[in-house]
């Protein structure tokens, strides 16, 4: 089935698996909510660089860590793709803790209008007259949904903004999807070992265990954190190497429309008109850009 795809038609596969991953993540990460938010941060990206790493090595591809990065300019985009997907993470994080949902989702509506933006500007990519209507529909969609913000959404700025900005900077590194997320995690990860071991066992704060509660529950969850933190950002640099920013920004909608069938049906989060009329146009949008991706 995919030895005979192309890699256009691999993109497009890629860059409707990974919305539809982190569209039903919430329901993996509801169970992570007991636990503090920047040590489920920490295990997320530490057990992701063991799991992609991993992966590579048993793979018989582990020298790839260490051959691929052939240019300085490889290794600083890598680097700033790091600390943009950390800060990205850490702002979503920060506004689950403070109970701002609405805002932190707020940002994965925005992110495909910068990323589609910068995909037009950066890429010189260019929209026929169904992507425009797709775009001119997100966008109303969008201006709806800001409708229920009462300040201005700086963390869902800078959650869209850095999203794009990783999403703009991978694109332009020619290093494989898998490899470059492996490296990219493995940058992080000694940070992120570092401070969990300053907090259980320099401040040993709440049970002081390594793995979260250290229960046998506390243990798989941090370990399955980083598979279900990884997959779903390998699948969206495969889709974002071989397809313009600009349609991957539209398919990304289905994220924010998964997760939004999540919350009302699974954790009974309220949907009211306003959601039905912005969610309406941005499925619109959806439909217009479904029609657009190749048949072969």
């Amino acid at each position: 089935m995919f030895s005979n795809a192309s890699p256009r038609q691999l993109g497009v596969m890629a860059a409707i698996a990974s919305p539809v991953l982190w569209g039903i993540a919430p329901i993996f990460f509801h169970f992570l909510m007991a636990y503090a938010l920047d040590e489920v941060l920490a295990h997320r990206a530490i057990w992701a660089a063991v799991f992609i790493a991993g992966l590579l090595v048993l793979s018989g591809d582990g020298r790839k860590l260490f051959t691929t990065i052939k240019t300085r300019g490889q290794l600083a985009g890598l680097f700033l793709g790091a600390c943009l997907v950390t800060t990205n993470w850490a702002a979503f994080l920060y506004a689950v803790g403070k109970d701002q949902i609405i805002e932190s989702a707020f940002g994965y509506f925005i992110y495909p209008l910068i990323a589609i933006a910068l995909g037009l500007v950066l890429f010189g990519e260019k929209l026929d007259r169904r992507g425009w209507l797709a775009l001119s529909a997100a966008t109303i969609g969008v201006l709806i949904k800001a409708t229920q913000l009462d300040n201005v959404p700086y963390i869902a700025l800078l959650i869209g903004a850095s999203f794009a900005v990783y999403a703009v900077v991978r694109k332009r590194i020619n290093i494989d999807a898998f490899t470059g997320m492996a490296i990219e995690l493995l940058m992080i990860a000694p940070f992120m070992l570092g401070y969990l071991l300053y907090v259980t066992l320099i401040l040993k704060v709440g049970s002081a265990s390594f793995f979260l509660d250290g229960s046998s529950y506390g243990i798989i969850m941090a370990l399955a954190s980083g598979v279900v933190t990884s997959v779903p950002l390998v699948l969206f640099h495969m889709g974002n190497r071989f397809l313009a920013l600009s349609l991957t920004g539209f398919l990304f909608y289905i994220n924010p429309s998964l997760q939004l069938l999540v919350g009302v049906f699974m954790f009974n989060e309220p949907f009211g008109w306003v959601d039905l009329l912005a969610f309406g146009f941005i499925w619109a949008a959806l439909l217009f850009q479904f029609a657009r991706l190749p048949k072969r």
